[in-house]
Parts: C-alpha cells; structure tokens; sequence
C-alpha cells in the first residue's frame, strides 16, 4: 500500500470526469454499467444513467423504476460495482460500494423535482421513481494508453481517502 502524493491529481480528475459526465448525457461517463447481485446470487448489470455527483461524500446517483428487479436485488444485497468508460478518454472507472435505495423521501423529491418533463414521463409517476445513492468505498482508475496501461486504485476505509496502489 502507498500513500503517495502523486496520485492526488489523479483522483481529483477521476471526481471531476464523473461530476461532468452526471451533467451532460453526451460524456463518454454518462452511461455507466450497474452491477449487482441477482437474486439467485449470480452477477447482473444492466446500462444506467448518471444522474449525480457528490464529491464530498463520495456518493454517486443513478435513477431506478421501482418495479424493476434490481431494487430487490439491492435490498437483499446492496453491494454494487459501477464501470464507466469513456472512449475518447480511454478511461476506465470503476466504482465500487454500496446502494441506498430512496423511494418518497426527501432525496427523492428533490431528484424528481430535478428531472426534466421528458425524464419524468419515463416514470409512471412519483410513486414509481427511485434513486439509488451509492457510497463509493472503493474507486479504480484506468487509462488505457498505446505505450502501457497505468492503473491507480483509492480505497476509503472508516471514510478516510487511502491511495492503494499505481500500477504500470
């Protein structure tokens, strides 16, 4: 394990990468795959939508239909792994830790009050709109470059910010 310096700016442009991509559904980060546990224990994903960022407290937001599997999923087993990637870029993300399912509460209201009317028509209604916050625990950087692969890793445990590793 290193705590090494250098990797800060790394990890500031891994939060400045998603922070963008939440706002602007053309970023290559907008539409990351959701992963998780099915309920009979096997691996599902499926593409969702970034919706927001917040860097403070590492939490990343997605958008879900109540009526849709992965919420059962997530209340059996809440753990989940987001992979990004942004061609262009030729940067991987993945984001690792765990669901918080929000339906008629406060986070709610205020996502729902954000959406714009074509978003919400995708819903059928404020009775079926959940947003699932993710508490990053865990966040992977890869850049994907010609001359060798570079790899940087941050783990928070007990919410301090730990660089583990930086790998060529």
């Amino acid at each position: 394990m290193t705590h090494d310096p250098t990797l800060l700016p790394i990890l500031e442009s891994a939060w400045r990468m998603l922070t963008l991509a939440s706002a602007d559904p053309r970023h290559g980060l907008h539409w990351p795959v959701l992963a998780s546990a099915a309920l009979d224990g096997g691996p599902d994903a499926r593409t969702v939508v970034l919706r927001a960022v917040d860097t403070d407290t590492r939490t990343l937001q997605v958008h879900s239909d109540t009526d849709t599997g992965k919420l059962a999923q997530l209340a059996r087993d809440p753990r989940v792994c987001l992979v990004f990637h942004d061609g262009p870029a030729r940067t991987q993300l993945r984001a690792r830790g765990r669901a918080r399912i929000h339906v008629g509460d406060p986070v709610a209201q205020i996502a729902w009050q954000r959406l714009p009317a074509h978003s919400r028509a995708l819903y059928a209604g404020v009775e079926r709109f959940a947003v699932l916050a993710i508490g990053v625990e865990h966040l992977d950087w890869l850049l994907l470059d010609p001359t060798g692969h570079r790899r940087a890793g941050f783990d928070w445990p007990a919410g301090q910010p730990r660089a583990v590793s930086l790998r060529p």
